[in-house]
């Protein structure tokens, strides 16, 4: 792999050198780490008092991969964290293949895109919606490889420590969730049997309403969608589908349905239980059965992703934006939250320092991949553009022929 080391190490110095990547806010505070192709070790504890330098180290060093410190320190180039002398923090999101169910079945196109919708949601539900953050203070990045990063400046959040910002993670992804809070009981009737006396309460769940905010106002929202689902998927399919039933007796699952969609056109139990906002119109029986399936179904559904080390972590390394990515070839893209919905990593994040230039490569497998716009069927010998080439050599799908 010699030529080809050689090969990608050229391209990375004369990206390095006609692109330098600007540096980061309060770039005279942060810490710097790199990794190289010829070395196993990772270089840290760098700090950069002058552009010029931080340009120069990139351009002479050649990192595979390049990060810088959330954190802000009085001595970033201290050699021990505890001479740093911590100033603050920003608040990081990072979103990974690794953190989407299924996403290892997919092919590397179809990755970046559920990791792309899943990103948009942590945005828009959590970061700006729930969570109120301004998006003066919000930059997204691309990683360059498998997923995206939400950088938070807001200096309200700067000076937090790790338990305050793992509370943030656990609110997203819904840890220790609440039932008897989200949904909670209530007595909404009592019966007296005749000259006994006895009295037997009623009971049931309130549902909260979708103008409630935060997780009440998701599940508010979410509900009637869930039950339309619950309606098409039939009482036949659903204890494969839906774990709360999956432990329940058919003939329990087939009177539950019944109980929720078996009235009258317009009638129906689910349309009650939403005009009224609790299931006092459900059979008794069947009262915790729809709350399983809002605990144990619906409600991982409205969670976010999001990788709680990252976030908690108040001295972490993140990847630089601008620089390049040493598994793809591709560039550390930095954006706003309207320019993501168009982004896509295979075509505005190839280097532009990168040219049509023909390389010829034998690929090591049978490959097909779209970049800047060109669709590629690749296997064998074949001859691809100098973008194409360096991406497939970063990926080890293939080597100069």
């Amino acid at each position: 792999m010699a030529g080809e080391l050689e090969f990608i190490m050229q391209r990375f110095h004369d990206y390095y050198a006609r692109s330098p990547p600007p540096p980061p806010e309060r770039f005279g505070r942060r810490e710097f780490g790199f990794m190289f192709f010829d070395k196993t070790f990772v270089q840290r504890h760098l700090g950069f008092a002058k552009e010029a330098d931080f340009h120069s180290f990139l351009r002479d060093r050649v990192p595979s991969h390049s990060y810088y410190s959330s954190a802000y320190y009085k001595d970033p180039g201290a050699e021990k964290m505890e001479d740093k002398t911590w100033l603050g923090a920003d608040l990081i999101f990072d979103l990974d293949a690794d953190h989407i169910p299924g996403a290892e079945s997919l092919s590397y196109t179809e990755m970046l895109a559920r990791v792309k919708q899943e990103m948009i949601r942590l945005l828009d539900d959590y970061i700006l919606g729930d969570l109120g953050f301004e998006e003066p203070y919000l930059k997204v990045t691309f990683s360059g490889g498998r997923g995206y990063h939400a950088h938070v400046s807001d200096p309200r959040v700067q000076m937090l420590r790790s338990h305050e910002r793992r509370e943030i993670v656990d609110y997203i992804i819904g840890t220790d969730l609440n039932m008897d809070w989200l949904v909670p009981e209530r007595t909404v009737a009592e019966k007296r049997y005749g000259s006994t006396g006895r009295v037997q309460t009623i009971q049931t769940r309130i549902l909260p309403s979708s103008s409630n905010g935060g997780w009440k106002g998701k599940l508010g929202r979410a509900l009637p969608g869930f039950l339309d689902e619950l309606e098409s998927t039939g009482a036949v399919g659903a204890r494969a589908r839906y774990s709360a039933l999956g432990g329940e007796k058919q003939e329990v699952v087939a009177a539950f349905y019944d109980d929720l969609f078996g009235g009258p056109q317009g009638k129906r139990g689910g349309d009650l239980i939403l005009q009224k906002g609790n299931l006092a119109d459900l059979k008794d029986r069947h009262v915790p059965l729809f709350a399983r399936l809002i605990e144990q179904d619906l409600r991982p559904r409205l969670a976010g992703e999001v990788d709680e080390p990252v976030t908690s972590d108040i001295k972490r390394l993140i990847r630089l934006p601008f620089s390049l990515h040493g598994k793809t070839g591709l560039r550390v893209q930095k954006m706003t939250r309207d320019e993501l919905d168009d982004f896509d990593p295979l075509r505005d994040a190839v280097p532009a320092t990168l040219d049509d230039t023909p390389i010829k490569l034998k690929m090591m497998k049978r490959t097909e991949i779209k970049l800047k716009g060109e669709r590629f069927f690749l296997e064998g010998s074949v001859e691809v553009p100098e973008f194409a080439a360096l991406f497939l050599l970063c990926r080890r799908e293939a080597e100069l022929a």
